[in-house]
């Protein structure tokens, strides 16, 4: 058995117990399904051993199962009073800790991870800008940050500064985006040459549209571009409005996107976001920054779109 067990996971595997299926686990947690199996997956790796066997639409207990249920709340008891004591002795229930991210994390994932923060360390504060990974890396060097949320595209192989330690998040598989009256807004996945002869809205120059062009000549053609912005909700509205189709991060799905346009997974797709924390070893590291990388690791998978989500860092 992995001696870190991890205490979300035992929360999760807890709820799931208690409703009697993942379903209704993941209804009383405010999660998605299968975010909730993918906790139980992981936590059944940790332990070495299945704990739940699913029959129809109820679970029951394995014999490992019982076991760690019976030391459930003992663990997670421990785990508080652990994190009580450490608060005490480090002064980590207070300070501040400086962040900065892009723009799709800011309006999706970052506002609940913050409020999770809050919450557990209600003496801290936090203040937090906004940047793409150009400009906010070179900033988190220079000391002006503690944690920066980034990206990168592994399709453009851009080396990383050593001098950084990333801690992936997830893969963001990119989604296409086209009119709701589109022939494929219907389609269960696009591929991305089916849209060789469409309009396009896409990036000012960046590696956001690097990336997407270079996807685009290894499907065998060059997008017609009609539009150019940064903001990913933009990007939608001109969408929904019919001015072209687009490639967008599945984050976005996870914010409020245009009843005139559909989101819908590309066809065998290389053209995916690393999404990760970003700190400097050497930069200053306050106490209540493990807080702060813990919940991003935790939390973030369950807080995209449930029919777009995230794959989870192993």
């Amino acid at each position: 058995m992995n001696a870190l067990v991890d205490a979300t996971r035992l929360r999760v595997f807890r709820e799931v117990v208690g409703c009697g299926s993942f379903t209704a686990a993941a209804t009383l947690l405010q999660i998605s399904q299968p975010a909730v199996s993918q906790h139980i997956a992981k936590l059944e790796q940790d332990v070495g051993a299945a704990l739940l066997v699913r029959t129809g639409r109820s679970v029951q207990l394995t014999p490992p199962g019982r076991i760690l249920l019976r030391r459930t709340e003992q663990l997670l008891a421990h785990l508080r009073d652990t994190a009580d004591e450490l608060a005490a002795a480090t002064g980590a229930d207070s300070g501040e800790l400086r962040m900065v991210s892009f723009p799709s994390a800011s309006a999706t994932v970052v506002p609940p991870v913050v409020g999770a923060f809050r919450r557990l360390v209600p003496r801290a504060t936090v203040t937090l800008r906004e940047a793409d990974p150009p400009d906010a890396l070179p900033a988190l060097l220079a000391g002006h940050h503690d944690l920066a949320v980034a990206y990168d595209y592994p399709v453009l192989r851009l080396p990383r500064d050593p001098r950084l330690a990333w801690q992936v998040l997830a893969e963001d598989h990119m989604a296409a985006a086209v009119p709701a009256g589109h022939p494929l807004a219907a389609a269960e996945e696009i591929p991305l040459a089916a849209l060789a002869d469409e309009d396009w809205v896409t990036p000012h120059p960046s590696a956001c549209r690097d990336a997407l062009e270079l996807a685009c000549r290894q499907a065998g053609f060059a997008p017609a571009v009609v539009s150019e912005t940064n903001d990913y909700l933009a990007m939608l509205g001109l969408v929904a409005a019919g001015v072209g189709v687009a490639v967008v991060p599945r984050l976005v799905a996870a914010a409020a996107v245009p009843a005139g346009a559909a989101l819908r997974p590309l066809v065998a797709n290389r053209l995916r976001r690393v999404v990760a924390v970003v700190t400097s070893p050497n930069g200053h590291r306050p106490p209540i920054l493990h807080t702060m990388l813990h919940l991003f690791q935790s939390m973030v998978c369950e807080l995209t779109h449930p029919d777009l989500p995230l794959t989870a860092s192993e």
